[in-house]
This record gives structure tokens, C-alpha cells and sequence, in this order.
């Protein structure tokens, strides 16, 4: 058991469990990063997005100013399915190369692969486990206020999603993320003594 998905809801502490168990000795991949990467002036994804959004979308130097295209899309459900379709192919083959390419030069390697939308894209059978990162409505609402987005934005990206209860129950470890950082690191330790427990199991 080394193969897993990473999921939960926007604002529940998804990127800072994931480096913290990079730091562990996983291989981290992560598609939101890979989403952006393909999203640079002049890649594929850009070139179709911005072929369907318009150049309204665009910044000065011509990258794509994501909070405009987010307030697009968020509050029209076919313009984010329209904005999945064009994107998410491209982003899913990525992480599975990636994927290949670890497993490949450590076939022990423990990897996880960071998806926020794992269960809304049926991706859940393609791992061991799945892990999810959640808190409380109060918090998340919290974390979002502080990074800048404003209230009305806050509820359509939360709504554009699996509700975080749904996420939780079809998962296999659930880590809660209402307080210090420090708790949340405990949690990560009781997963890895889950995993070496499960994995000496095996051997």
C-alpha cells in the first residue's frame, strides 16, 4: 500500500499536510501545480482557455489572471464544466506520467497524487487509499477571508464541490484540521504508524 489520492475541501490544509509528508519521504504530485503549469502564456491549456474565455481573462504579461476566470466560472456550473473538459485531460495524463516515472526509479516509492476534485472526477480506484484533509465550515470560511477571496466567492467554490462530508465518509484516512498545525502533524504520524503496521503485514 503505497499508492494514494489526496483530496478534501478548499481551505482545509491539503498543500501543508502533503509537504509536511513530503518531508516524510513521499513523492508528492501535485495537479494543481500541474494545472498551472499547463496554464503558462503560449502552452496547450492556455491556448484553450483563452480561445474560449476571451482575453479578458489575460494579465498584462499575459498570464491568466485566475480570481477573473475563477469569478467566471464558479458562478456558472456548464462554464466550469466547459473549463474541466478542456483542462483536466491534459492534467490527468501529466500526473499519471509523473506517476511512472517515480514508480519507475523506486518501485517502493510511497506516492501521492494531490486531486481536490478525486471524487467528483471518479478517480478513487486508481489508489491504494484515499486520504482526505478536512475542518470545520467556521475555519475554512476563516483560512478563505485570509486569503483574499470575498464571501459570495467563497460559497460558489465550496458549492462547485463534493460536499466535504460526502468526501470524508468514501475516504480511508481522514485527517481533521480545525486546530494547530502541530495536531494535524500528529495525525500525519498516526497514519505512517497505520502504514508501516499494514505494509509489515504484507511482507
Amino acid at each position: 500500500m503505497n499508492y494514494f489520492g489526496l483530496t478534501g475541501g478548499i481551505g482545509c490544509g491539503k498543500t501543508t499536510l502533503s509537504n509536511w509528508l513530503m518531508k516524510e519521504g513521499f513523492e508528492i504530485i501535485d495537479t494543481d501545480r500541474i494545472a498551472q503549469e499547463l496554464l503558462q502564456p503560449g502552452r496547450e491549456n492556455w491556448k484553450k482557455v483563452v480561445d474560449e474565455f476571451g482575453k479578458e481573462i489575460l494579465n498584462n504579461d499575459n498570464t491568466i489572471n485566475r480570481r477573473v476566470l475563477g469569478q467566471l466560472v464558479f458562478q456558472n456550473p456548464k462554464l466550469l464544466e466547459t473549463l474541466n473538459r478542456l483542462t483536466h485531460p491534459s492534467i490527468r495524463q501529466q500526473w499519471k506520467i509523473k506517476v511512472i516515472e517515480a514508480k519507475k526509479s523506486n518501485p517502493r516509492k510511497r506516492i501521492i497524487v494531490v486531486i481536490p476534485l478525486l471524487f467528483e472526477e471518479k478517480l478513487e480506484k486508481e489508489f491504494d487509499k484515499v486520504l482526505c484533509v478536512g475542518c470545520s465550515p467556521s475555519v475554512q470560511f476563516k483560512r478563505l477571508l485570509d486569503r483574499g477571496l470575498i464571501s459570495r466567492e467563497i460559497r460558489m467554490r465550496i458549492e462547485s464541490q463534493w460536499p466535504l462530508e460526502k468526501k470524508m465518509e468514501n475516504s480511508d484516512f481522514v485527517f481533521w484540521n480545525d486546530g494547530s498545525i502541530h495536531l494535524l502533524y500528529d495525525q500525519g504520524r498516526m497514519f505512517l504508524d497505520q502504514l508501516r503496521s499494514y505494509n509489515a503485514g504484507c511482507s
